[in-house]
């Protein structure tokens, strides 16, 4: 339970414990120190500093409102109220001062509009420390986002008298790559939203025109080196890399989602220094402030000048590049436990660096001491308390070996020498006024009394959460109803008003916190998000917060988990890349996700495996090439169908002695729902025929075909072929499936295509009849044949009768006519189709050119009929064999090529 006197501080109080790192000590170098500015701000996202002669520091909040911190002071009254969308990552998250804000008093700010439709780029008009609404002046609205809420971005920043201006991806992979949206990318227009000359895109559509750099996932922060314009991009990364890019250059693709970290396509620019995910000093898991060294005046070390300081957001550390002439770049460690979720690294006029720290609500700055003689930084606060609560003073204190004495009304108390002093159970006789006393060997301070006041005993309110109960499961889109009860022993039943309901999405080892999603109610619902984050390392937590009438709160929360099923993502052939939420891979893989929730799929095309060239074809189970789909209840398999394309080498034809016009086709007799294993089935029938035809079959339904044989192939280059079939189909060039048009289906054309040389190549098509209507028409298109159906006078076979060849084989000629010898060419094994009789003794051997007998093998029939038998051809050479099948009825032989 949290019992503080405030519910945002109760909330602020859970966020960090919810924190999954462990806390860790403050550590900067020697001579700096921590100083706290002002707390109160509430999910503060962003600053900035005006000038040193103005001297206010502007913070936005996400909620739309902006504050103004004045003589290191918050004011009361925001300087604007914007009314915007903030759940998950939206809401006012971006501002920046016109160069010449002294003269025309603008702001640039960057904001989710209320209904949700897209982010905007406006710009106001300060007078004095307010802003009147209706100065706002449209700069740029961007593209229209989607239902995703993270991955916004909104850093600005002026260089030269233009505006650049960082746009998340809104969680969609392919935005980023997408030249004609401005989501993924860093923008370059002028302050009044047009596109300026110099961009590296200078024709196009308007957001083409207006990017200056692609490819990036959530560029949440970056910063331009004014002195040389120098532009270094922080892009929060996925599941494994934080990326910091030099986008100086315009045009840079840095290959988001393609690529995360450094990779080897050329056609990407890898980050200047990436960092892992994880938990320690230079590890984390969001890159969120970044910002040059270069100040207008500074009393830092020189070593510092220059630097580019970054700061992560989980991990509570300031790290800082250093790089030498040579651009080798080397990552220094500057401080560690610096706070908690912090954003809005950045630099103020005055030289000292400055951050927010979202969980605490607080701006800090770091200073530097040369002498080290103590100075109070942070003077203690006064507190207020009821009886029996405890009460803490702190102080922050900059210089050298410190050391504390904390007094109550000028009298030492014994034993509180820490800056911290803590009344663990405070009572109407601990009230008074405390200070504390900082010294060192180079001097002493002493710090303002801050006053505490111990009211009577006050019990603290009991939270409860009903509804929905610890651990139950929810799925993307789900609407997930919430309800609580609370009770005091002053006040009794507390009011909806004293409610205020939080949920918190985790993932990994972080959580994306936000706004309350309901306050003054005691219940109410709350949808569960389709789009973001798909890891299935995630999960809801549910927080109740409530408030008694003297202040004092209590919390409770619940934890939603996730309902998970797995994504199985194929390609036929199997080894060729796929993308899953833009990233490829090699399939098959599979990704375990959480159902409901959507996912991109979509191929890579084209591609090469094997030597060969592989064009997307379609997904088995329809639809576009990328596709958005939804995570379902059960595991399923999408699997991308892919065909050989032309490779620039053309393949080679076997070109055998002797033919003759036609085919051989082989008629089969079964139910399939698929193009069957042919080398399995019994053949019915088999014989010559003109051309790829059904006229042979027995029956309507339930039969399959093989044609074999060659296609003359007239002129060198690349020969599209058409398969359009009812039901399935295949289209083979040797053992090459160039059409894939298998499955159930109506007629339907499919195409692949090869480069092929002139001459007769080895030619097959396979078939399979289910139900109802059947067709089969094979068309083909290359150097001079229009597409048109492929004519028998394009067709050959070995013949079945041939007298002997002068061929420079020995082996005896007897008998001799083909058998059914497949693939042709060969590569690891050959199957000889034989009728025989079961029982019977079969020898089949092959002899090379030579007359040399190289392989000899003996089957027994399997049955009477058609017996496949196989033999390995993988330990010969390349070249042409013949094959020498003997039966007790005779010797039988052919010609093929084995060839890898």
């Amino acid at each position: 339970m949290c019992r503080l006197s405030s519910p945002f501080l109760c909330i602020i109080a859970l966020l960090f414990i919810m924190n999954f790192h462990p806390s860790v000590a403050q550590v900067l170098p020697t001579g700096f120190s921590r100083v706290r500015i002002v707390t109160g701000i509430n999910n503060p996202t962003a600053m900035a500093f005006a000038p040193t002669s103005d001297g206010r520091v502007f913070v936005t909040e996400q909620a739309g409102k902006l504050r103004v911190i004045k003589n290191n002071v918050l004011l009361p009254t925001p300087a604007l109220s914007l009314t915007v969308s903030s759940p998950g990552e939206r809401g006012l998250t971006g501002i920046i001062l016109d160069p010449d804000f002294l003269v025309n008093r603008y702001v640039y700010l960057y904001y989710c509009l209320p209904n949700g439709a897209n982010n905007r780029i406006s710009r106001f008009t300060f007078t004095g420390d307010i802003i009147d609404p209706t100065s706002e002046v449209v700069i740029l609205n961007l593209d229209p986002l989607g239902s995703a809420t993270i991955h916004n971005s909104g850093c600005m920043r002026f260089y030269n008298g233009k505006l650049f201006v960082a746009v998340g991806e809104n969680s969609v992979g392919a935005n980023a790559q997408n030249l004609d949206k401005n989501l993924g990318k860093l923008l370059r227009i002028n302050a009044d939203g047009s596109i300026p000359e110099g961009n590296p895109f200078t024709t196009g559509s308007t957001q083409r025109r207006s990017v200056w750099a692609y490819g990036l996932r959530n560029p949440f922060t970056f910063d331009i080196q004014q002195s040389t314009g120098k532009i270094y991009i922080n892009d929060v990364g996925g599941s494994k890399w934080e990326e910091i890019s030099d986008a100086t250059v315009g045009g840079r693709n840095f290959g988001w989602p393609a690529v995360e970290g450094n990779g080897t396509n050329p056609a990407y620019v890898n980050p200047i220094f990436a960092y892992a995910h994880g938990v320690g000093d230079g590890i984390g898991c969001a890159i969120t402030g970044g910002a040059f060294y270069n100040p207008q005046t500074s009393n830092y070390p020189a070593q510092y000048i220059g630097k580019y300081f970054f700061q992560d957001f989980c991990t509570h550390w300031i790290n800082y590049l250093d790089i030498n002439a040579n651009g080798t770049v080397t990552r220094r460690s500057f401080g560690t436990g610096i706070g908690n979720n912090t954003v809005g690294l950045n630099i103020s006029p005055d030289g000292n660096l400055h951050y927010l720290d979202r969980g605490l609500g607080t701006l800090y700055k770091i200073t530097y001491n040369a002498n080290g003689a103590p100075a109070i930084a942070t003077q203690p606060a006064p507190a207020s308390v009821s009886a029996g609560q405890p009460a803490s003073f702190t102080v922050v204190a900059t210089g050298n070996s410190l050391r504390y004495q904390w007094q109550k009304n000028n009298v030492n108390i014994t034993g509180a020498t820490a800056a911290t002093y803590t009344i663990t159970n405070a009572q109407q006789a601990d009230a008074g006024n405390y200070r504390v006393i900082v010294s060192n060997t180079v001097g002493s301070v002493t710090s303002a009394n801050a006053l505490l006041t111990v009211t009577a005993f006050n019990n603290p309110p009991v939270a409860q959460i009903t509804a929905p109960a610890n651990g139950n499961l929810y799925s993307g889109g789900e609407v997930i109803s919430f309800s609580g009860t609370a009770t005091d022993t002053e006040d009794g039943v507390l009011p909806a008003s004293a409610f205020t309901w939080l949920a918190v999405f985790h993932h990994d080892t972080h959580s994306h916190d936000g706004p309350p999603i309901a306050t003054g109610v005691k219940a109410g619902s709350y949808p569960i998000a389709t789009v973001g984050e798909v890891s299935d390392n995630v999960f809801y937590r549910i927080y109740l917060v409530v408030k008694d009438s003297q202040g004092l709160s209590d919390s409770t929360f619940v934890d939603l988990l996730p309902r998970k099923s797995t994504i199985t993502v194929a390609s036929e052939p199997s080894g060729l890349q796929i993308t899953l939420d833009g990233q490829p891979a090699v399939a098959p893989f599979s990704d375990l996700g959480v159902e409901g929730v959507e996912r991109v799929i979509g191929p890579v095309s084209p591609q090469n495996m094997a030597g060969q060239t592989f064009e997307f074809d379609r997904w088995a189970h329809g639809g576009p090439a990328t596709q958005t789909i939804i995570t379902p209840v059960d595991d399923v398999t999408y699997t991308a169908m892919y065909r050989v394309t032309a490779t620039g080498v053309l393949r080679e034809p076997e070109n055998p002695v002797t033919t003759e016009a036609g085919l051989t086709y082989y008629y089969y007799e079964g139910v399939w729902n698929a193009l069957p294993d042919f080398t399995s089935l019994t053949i019915v029938k088999s014989g010559p025929i003109a051309s790829v035809n059904l006229w042979p079959k027995n029956r309507d339904d339930d039969y399959a075909f093989k044609w074999s044989g060659y296609i003359n192939i007239p002129a060198d280059g690349e020969w599209t072929f058409y398969t359009a079939s009812d039901e399935g189909s295949q289209l083979l060039i040797g053992d090459n499936v160039v059409v894939n048009n298998d499955g159930l289906h109506t007629t339907r054309e499919v195409s692949g295509k090869v480069g092929l040389k002139r001459g007769k190549h080895a030619f097959s098509v396979t078939f399979f009849e289910r139900l109802n209507t059947a067709s089969i028409a094979v068309r083909w298109a290359g150097p001079g044949v229009s597409k048109q159906v492929i004519g028998s006078t394009a067709f050959y076979r070995i013949p079945t009768t041939a007298a002997p060849t002068a061929s420079r084989f020995s082996a005896e000629n007897v008998d001799e006519e083909t058998t059914g010898v497949y693939p042709n060419p060969a590569r690891a094994e050959l199957n000889v189709e034989v009728v025989a009789s079961l029982g019977d003794v079969i020898d089949i051997s092959l002899v090379n050119i030579h007359g040399q007998a190289v392989k000899a093998s003996q089957f027994q029939a399997q049955r009477s009929g058609t017996n496949i038998l196989t033999t390995g051809v993988e330990e010969l050479s390349d070249g042409i064999y013949q094959v020498i099948v003997q039966t007790p009825t005779g010797t039988r032989r052919t010609k093929i090529l084995v060839r890898r």
